[in-house]
């Protein structure tokens, strides 16, 4: 009597590891869409953090205004950089790739821009925020306001 050998798996072994690599995605997708939306908001808070010490400096100099465009009237106005990496304030223009020459917008992680809000020109408080993430519904905006 001659024993026959079985070659390959049976398929109730291959649905038993379909199975298990299934409820280990289902586990790790969602955990790793967390670490990425934490991921953004750290770089919004650094990129805010950024840009906040910059026009704080301006700020304590009393020089925000001649960051400011002509005719800035308290509403919302993009940030920029030149092409010395210096920061600087203008109309919004989209977000642009950084590889593209300069002056560019500063974007968020959402690929939105940042927006600097001086309410009162005569005085030298301002707000930098990010509208936030648009897949949440309603948005929260990050936001730095700098109060004198």
């Amino acid at each position: 009597m001659s024993v026959r050998r079985q070659y390959g798996f049976s398929l109730i072994e291959i649905m038993i590891a379909v199975a298990i690599l299934a409820i280990i995605s289902a586990i790790a997708i969602p955990l790793y869409e967390g670490y990425i939306t934490e991921a953004r908001y750290g770089t919004a808070q650094k990129d805010i953090a950024q840009i906040d010490l910059v026009l704080n400096d301006l700020a304590l100099d009393n020089d925000l205004g001649a960051l400011e465009p002509t005719g800035y009237a308290g509403t919302t106005i993009g940030v920029f950089t030149d092409a010395s990496g210096q920061i600087v304030l203008g109309a919004p223009i989209g977000c642009l790739p950084k590889a593209t020459s300069a002056p560019f917008q500063y974007c968020d992680p959402w690929n939105q821009m940042y927006e600097y809000t001086r309410a009162d020109v005569g005085r030298r408080d301002y707000t930098v925020c990010t509208p936030g993430d648009p897949s949440k519904s309603p948005a929260e905006p990050f936001c730095a306001t700098r109060t004198f």
